[in-house]
């Protein structure tokens, strides 16, 4: 190959190593290779190479409605010629994966986007890659044998076909850290529709993942992710009614990651996030579960309606006291700073974690998307908290008791965020003041005798008063 490494590197451009001969006995030990990922075949590269030609390979991505439904990878790819004017390629492209599902994310928008400039091509040219991020370099140069090696990763596959064309070309292939004019349009109409192959020369291809890269914890992951688990057809049914509700709502369509991740929010304290996790799995002992129970079949209905139990049922159908009176407090605190409140279902409910408000100039209302997630979380986990010691214990429980006790709830997410602000103690895992204050702010008693910085003051309660029984006359 005829340029010098010294070059390479005085240019800042970083290098590929095209090597594929066993450097290290280790190297000759790999697990998790099937025989569909094995060839008999010698690598034998093909080369018809002039010393003067060299192509300048240009690639950027952007992705589209970030973790929603129709979520869509974008890459701008450009390949031209370093001796001419001459232009290969100039594309703009939608981007999809053959027999792979992948998540649409930044770095998979631009590993596609190199992979499609690669098949494109000519092997037997000299190659400078220009990317405005690392993260190419990283994985094919600095950082490769990690990357090669993680079959975890969420790009493995497209990694590994990547590589292979790399090792295929025989002439050298450089990586560069370079912004240029040039990127993915947002009209589909002005876009190329591209479904990639990544299935690679199994000439070029290390089959697998070397032994001593791992470690057991990464093996019994990656034999667990091998093994494919049956979808439950009660969380695919509540995963869509959230998604659809939130969209009825907040007018965009969330993908089933983000749904998943908006149930580990941080912004819900952790036995709610325990029970939203169940309920998203229909987990929760009520109807059905006790059919093939003896002597409990009673349990599967409600007694206060006579109706089959479900989750819906109990969180906004019910007639017995507690749901109702949640609600209304619910609706009675959120007008207090706000006009409209939101149409619950059972679906916005379980996707309570994924509201969108935006005020008049497109800006993210954070506050008021926390204190719509805190306030509805911590309702419909009262809720059934009060629905099991009515059936379960035999208790009796009042409209004031329900309301004291839902206020005393809303008091404690209130106090937790005051003593999660503290940066000292929690470090990362704090809450910005800020976030909080806009979270709570126009709903509090007394608010305006409070500091601007009430985060650490005592004492600071919702405004709405809890009622008492009066005992007496007069």
């Amino acid at each position: 190959m005829p340029e010098d490494d010294s070059e390479s590197e005085e240019e800042g451009r970083m290098t590929f190593d095209p090597d594929i001969c066993l450097t290290d006995k280790s190297h000759g030990f790999r697990i998790f290779a099937t025989e569909d990922h094995l060839t008999l075949l010698p690598a034998k590269r093909y080369s018809n190479q002039t010393s003067n030609e060299a192509i300048t390979i240009r690639v950027n991505a952007r992705v589209l409605n970030t973790g929603r439904i129709n979520a869509q990878m974008c890459a701008f790819v450009s390949i031209k010629s370093k001796t001419s004017t001459s232009t290969f390629l100039d594309e703009c492209l939608h981007l999809s994966f053959l027999d792979l599902d992948v998540e649409p994310s930044f770095q998979a928008a631009l590993l596609g986007g190199l992979l499609y400039a690669l098949q494109n091509a000519p092997l037997s040219v000299a190659a400078t890659i220009l990317c405005p991020s690392s993260f190419l370099g990283s994985v094919f140069v600095t950082n490769r044998t990690a990357y090669e090696n993680n079959a975890l990763h969420p790009n493995f596959s497209i990694i590994k076909s990547i590589i292979a064309l790399l090792q295929e070309r025989s002439a050298r292939t450089y990586f560069k850290v370079e912004t240029f004019q040039g990127s993915c349009k947002a009209n589909s109409s002005d876009c190329l529709s591209v479904s990639l192959d990544t299935q690679p020369d199994l000439m070029f291809t290390s089959p697998g993942i070397l032994l001593n890269t791992g470690s057991q914890r990464l093996f019994t992951k990656i034999i667990v992710t091998l093994k494919r688990r049956s979808s439950r057809k009660s969380t695919l049914s509540n995963l869509d009614r959230a998604r659809h509700c939130v969209n009825d709502e907040f007018d965009y369509y969330p993908s089933d990651t983000m749904i998943w991740k908006s149930l580990r929010s941080t912004d819900i304290n952790r036995l709610t996030r325990n029970f939203l996790w169940k309920c998203m799995h229909e987990a929760c002992r009520v109807g059905t579960f006790w059919d093939n129970i003896p002597d409990l079949h009673h349990l599967a209905y409600c007694p206060a309606c006579a109706v089959p139990d479900t989750m819906e049922h109990i969180a906004l159908e019910c007639d017995a006291p507690g749901q109702k009176r949640i609600w209304t407090l619910c609706e009675r605190m959120w007008k207090l700073r706000f006009n409209h409140w939101p149409r619950l279902h059972w679906g916005l409910i379980l996707g309570c974690a994924l509201p969108h408000f935006r005020s008049a100039r497109g800006k993210r209302l954070r506050g008021k998307e926390r204190f719509l997630t805190i306030i509805v979380s911590t309702s419909v986990h009262l809720i059934w908290k009060i629905r099991n010691e009515r059936i379960l214990e035999g208790k009796i429980i009042t409209n004031i008791e329900v309301e004291n006790r839902w206020i005393s709830a809303i008091n404690s997410s209130l106090r937790r965020d005051q003593i999660l602000t503290n940066k000292a103690r929690f470090g990362s895992l704090g809450k910005s003041k800020q976030i909080v204050l806009e979270t709570w702010s126009g709903v509090l008693h007394n608010e305006d005798a409070l500091p601007d910085d009430w985060t650490r003051s005592k004492g600071v309660l919702v405004g709405i008063w809890p009622t008492t029984r009066r005992i007496g006359v007069g």
